[in-house]
């Protein structure tokens, strides 16, 4: 695998972990009934391009 394989790799895994986290908090925050909280979450995902 070369460099270029690896860090496209990376940056995938990276994007992969960065959504599982965001859609967590979402789910945290629908549990609480944080409306507020969940929209900026929903603004974070299509900023970082997560959705």
């Amino acid at each position: 695998m070369n460099i270029n394989q690896r860090k496209a790799e990376a940056d995938a895994n990276h994007k992969a972990n960065l959504a599982a986290l965001v859609k967590r908090r979402m789910e945290v925050a629908r549990a609480n009934n944080d409306t507020n909280l969940l929209n900026a979450l929903e603004q974070e995902m299509k900023q970082m391009g997560l959705n």
